[in-house]
């Protein structure tokens, strides 16, 4: 018979929804920086994210009337930040505006070829008290698809500002500590 205290006493505390942090870059021109400016994205600047979704494609094949279904390649889907709007030369919707103009320019239509317009960016999910990784997700040849709108509303006086960006990366590695699990799960 299941008690309290056998729950109690088989579950480790789970984890929590808001100890994470992202960590990543932003590409650059290789133009010498400005003082106080900086290609980092600040602990603090994002609000939300998730771990992105990993799908196994399902090849079918069909024998004698029966349908047989063997795993196929992986899929990464896309990941969404939720980015607090920065001004001054912490601006985030400028920076993530900037890659994306990196990427393609608004005016030209051509990228700069002397861009890297891919980065590495990282979740890491943090313990209870918000101080040690318990699994750190490094999505490598990330770059933005989607920039969404900062909304403007007079209804909403004392909230600051938020803007969601999709990014696409080519591949997932996934530590636990310093060691590599992404081979072994």
């Amino acid at each position: 018979m299941s008690s309290i205290s056998n729950f109690k006493d088989s579950f480790n505390g789970g984890t929590r929804e808001n100890r994470f942090v992202v960590n990543g870059t932003f590409p650059s021109t290789g133009s010498v920086q400005q003082p106080g400016q900086t290609n980092l994205i600040s602990k603090f600047h994002v609000s939300a994210t998730q771990i992105p979704t990993l799908t196994t494609m399902v090849m079918e094949y069909n024998f004698f009337g029966r349908k047989y279904y063997y795993p196929g390649e992986k899929q990464y889907g896309s990941w969404s930040l939720r980015i607090l709007d920065d001004t001054g030369t912490n601006d985030m919707w400028k920076k993530f505006s900037n890659w994306s103009n990196f990427i393609n320019n608004h005016q030209t239509n051509v990228s700069q070829p002397s861009v890297r317009y891919k980065a590495d960016w990282e979740v890491q999910q943090l313990d209870l008290n918000g101080t040690e990784p318990l699994k750190r997700f490094v999505l490598q040849g990330c770059w933005p698809k989607i920039i969404e709108p900062i909304a403007f509303n007079m209804a909403n006086p004392n909230t600051l500002n938020q803007f969601a960006v999709v990014m696409i990366y080519d591949i997932v590695r996934i530590y636990t500590g310093e060691n590599e699990i992404t081979e072994t799960l």
